[in-house]
């Protein structure tokens, strides 16, 4: 077995995991939203199946996502491509870094769905989902590094995630904080 064709088993075993996990996501918030007999996201208290499984999923998404981006990073074409790697690598890291930083800011207990108040000052005051924003910036950027079709289908799936995300957690948001999150609402803005 050559190096190419070994790389490229273990391509299509992380596509496919990956894959799997998203399509997992997607599969349990659908099936919340039409049965109606349980929440999938955002979970309704920690530790709860959905916290777990979500994690679980996520992971099993996001792992094989980054072990398939290097296996498919072209190295030998890093020189001809270097503007694109420049650019790609400033969004990574400026929408992953800032994600990172608006979370901490919120606290990640609150972005797992439990009530530990509502944040509306900051980034927050700009956008109802900044965290959702700039990532979107860092998958862009991931996609420009890596440049493969099959990173960009995955990458895809996630930058949807969160377009879809928001109109799960808002039933959410407004049963937690009521008059509060209304408000709030009518002045800023779901995205930008």
């Amino acid at each position: 077995m050559s190096m190419l064709e070994f790389a490229s088993s273990y391509s299509v075993v992380a596509f496919s995991l990956s894959l799997a996990g998203i399509v997992s996501i997607y599969g349990l918030a659908v099936a919340s939203q039409i049965t109606g007999k349980f929440r999938f996201w955002p979970p309704p208290v920690a530790k709860s199946w959905q916290h777990r499984v979500f994690l679980l999923l996520f992971r099993l998404f996001l792992y094989p996502l980054i072990a398939l981006s290097f296996l498919e990073f072209d190295y030998s074409s890093v020189e001809p491509s270097l503007w694109r790697y420049i650019t790609g690598a400033a969004l990574l890291i400026t929408g992953f870094g800032l994600a990172v930083r608006i979370t901490m800011q919120m606290g990640w207990r609150n972005a797992f769905g439990e009530k530990r108040g509502l944040c509306t000052e900051g980034w927050f005051s700009v956008s109802r989902n900044p965290v959702y924003v700039v990532t979107w910036f860092g998958l862009l950027g991931w996609g420009l590094i890596v440049g493969t079709l099959s990173v960009a289908i995955l990458l895809a799936l996630w930058a949807v995630m969160y377009v879809l995300a928001p109109f799960l957690e808002e039933p959410w948001l407004a049963e937690q904080y009521g008059d509060d999150y209304n408000l709030y609402k009518l002045n800023v803005p779901r995205f930008l």
